[in-house]
């Protein structure tokens, strides 16, 4: 197993794997349970603090409830950032193409003002806060995906007799879309990222961000950052589950 492991890009088996991810969960737990920051809750209190906020502090409806603005947000910033990258390659949008990929360095609070004056507060507020941002950071990686796109596939094309939109959707949709979808996966996590922030800045509704803000104890915000750890595990799975059951032939691809 020693030469698996140690060689450059070499292949692993299945169950070197499970040792390597054993070893490795292993080395985490002894570097939490003898870390030297004394603040730092053990890994009983965490799991102390899950069994309470189960019990007393609907752990389940918060959790539930922010899974749900995640999924949300996602879907809405998935479906316009495919249209305002899509679009790029129209003179007439690249503006506005370009104007977005700018507002993703401004933090998502400053534009609170903005958000106000169209959606009240609460639930709408919340799903456009989180739209919007995680639109930002999309647009740009799904415009960097068609930007790589080799000149010569429009060339040939051109060479073939193809029309502006037959060109469109054979040279730059199709054989893109699987890669948006590892965009959007990638992506995901920079919602994780906003959803604590905007979930404390407007409280209604609950959820995990809310219960991290009023939370005075160190052990249940490091068991809500646990949890959030193993949903964003589960949505790296379901992501790859998706990508072999829309885009078969790009893992086929990719073994090649």
């Amino acid at each position: 197993m020693a030469h698996e492991i140690f060689r450059v890009f070499g292949n692993v088996r299945n169950l070197t794997r499970i040792y390597l991810a054993v070893m490795w969960t292993g080395a985490f737990f002894l570097l939490w349970v003898f870390s030297p920051i004394k603040a730092l809750p053990y890994p009983s209190e965490v799991w102390h603090a899950v069994g309470e906020m189960w019990n007393k502090y609907a752990l389940g409806y918060h959790v539930l409830t922010t899974i749900k603005l995640n999924v949300v947000g996602l879907v809405y910033s998935t479906v316009l950032s495919l249209v305002i990258s899509y679009l790029s390659v129209v003179p007439l949008v690249q503006p506005v193409n370009k104007f977005v990929q700018i507002l993703r360095y401004i933090p998502i609070i400053g534009f609170n003002l903005i958000f106000l004056a169209f959606f009240p507060i609460g639930w709408a507020l919340k799903v456009a806060m989180l739209t919007a941002g995680m639109s930002f950071f999309l647009v740009t990686s799904m415009t960097g995906v068609i930007q790589e796109i080799p000149q010569m596939r429009f060339e040939l094309a051109k060479v073939l007799g193809y029309n502006d939109w037959q060109v469109f959707y054979t040279v730059v949709m199709r054989p893109t879309l699987p890669h948006m979808l590892d965009m959007v996966a990638q992506n995901a996590a920079i919602g994780w990222v906003m959803i604590a922030s905007i979930e404390s800045f407007n409280r209604t509704e609950g959820g995990i961000g809310s219960q991290i803000a009023i939370a005075t104890d160190l052990s249940r915000v490091y068991a809500y950052l646990f949890i959030i750890g193993i949903i964003a595990l589960v949505e790296d799975f379901l992501f790859v589950l998706l990508k072999r059951i829309l885009f078969p032939y790009s893992l086929i691809a990719e073994r090649g």
